[in-house]
């Protein structure tokens, strides 16, 4: 039973990556991390409206208090349910429904492919000479404002976006898979997702999805630590400059807001040998060489490969060991 169920979870995985690459995001009306976010927008109005009739000083508090609750209690929520339909499906349906319905809700928790799309969009509007519509697309998959940015802060912006989207697109929610199966990765996406709806410091959101960004910041710290193992020995492989990557991630990782995003971010500068810049936030590298849309595809060349590493250096070593030690036939009850 230990190597029937250990083969199960690697099988999860490789079903879970075929489906991304083959058939990408499921429709909005299905996918379950939309139907979370539609969740998480109900109740932070609800806590929003609710608060407005609170006296001044217990605003703040109350906002904090309620947005604790709602990000604690709908991460232990969605983890609850998948785990109990997961459990479901192994012992009502059997192993291959088990497998089929595990490898669905993991694909839906990260997305090798997406990235790759929306990047792409951008550089053949670029390459057009078609600032406006690249503009456009890029405020699609960034918060910034997009309206007046050059070629250089466009190409900037995206490959910050494949860097970051790394960590919170692909080895987190995979990693958390690693040790907890899907489960693990949904309970990561659930709050991934509350950080990425509520999690600002604006004063909207400043106190009602305090938790939120906590969580994410948590959560998020040892994927992002891990990360320039793989993007190194990515470099090494794609013929990158591995050894400044180093450097400029030493120098620059702590430049960002983000405790986290720097790392990848400052990897990826030093790496290509350019400066990553958010106007009046950060600057990461520097501009040894000219940013370009080559610079780009090369940064979404060094995510893949980083990708595959992780998975046969890291992940599957990692569910083999707890395999040994039984940890899956105790999660499955088995």
């Amino acid at each position: 039973m230990p190597l029937e169920i250990v083969t199960e979870i690697i099988s999860i995985l490789f079903v879970a990556i075929l489906i991304d690459i083959i058939l990408g995001e499921p429709p909005n009306r299905i996918h379950p991390v939309v139907m979370i976010g539609r969740i998480i927008d109900f109740f932070t109005k609800m806590i929003k409206n609710a608060s407005r009739y609170r006296k001044e000083k217990d605003k703040d508090n109350f906002e904090r208090v309620m947005g604790s609750i709602l990000a604690l209690g709908l991460t232990a929520m969605v983890t609850l349910v998948v785990y109990y339909v997961s459990m479901q499906s192994l012992f009502l349906l059997g192993t291959i429904f088990f497998v089929i319905v595990s490898a669905a809700l993991l694909k839906t928790t990260f997305s090798i492919r997406a990235m790759d799309h929306h990047i792409k969009e951008i550089l053949v509007e670029l390459d057009r000479n078609n600032l406006d519509k690249a503009r456009k697309n890029l405020s699609k998959i960034v918060s910034r404002d997009t309206t007046n940015l050059s070629e250089a802060r466009i190409l900037s912006a995206c490959i910050e976006c494949v860097a970051e989207s790394f960590i919170d697109g692909i080895l987190s929610p995979l990693f958390y898979y690693g040790l907890l199966s899907v489960p693990g990765s949904m309970m990561y996406r659930t709050i991934n997702t509350l950080d990425s709806m509520i999690g600002y410091k604006d004063d909207y959101f400043n106190k009602v999805g305090w938790m939120s960004a906590k969580l994410d910041t948590i959560i998020n710290a040892i994927p992002a630590r891990l990360s320039p193992v793989f993007l190194i020995v990515s470099m090494i492989v794609s013929g990158q400059d591995w050894k400044n990557a180093i450097k400029i991630c030493k120098r620059d990782y702590q430049n960002t807001e983000s405790f986290n995003a720097g790392v990848p971010m400052s990897i990826m500068a030093g790496g290509l040998n350019i400066q990553l810049e958010k106007i009046d936030h950060y600057k990461l590298g520097d501009m040894k060489e000219q940013l370009t849309i080559q610079k780009c595809k090369t940064s979404i060349r060094i995510t893949k490969i980083a990708t595959l590493i992780f998975i046969f250096s890291f992940l599957i070593p990692i569910i083999m060991i707890l395999n040994y030690f039984d940890w899956w036939t105790i999660l499955f009850g088995i």
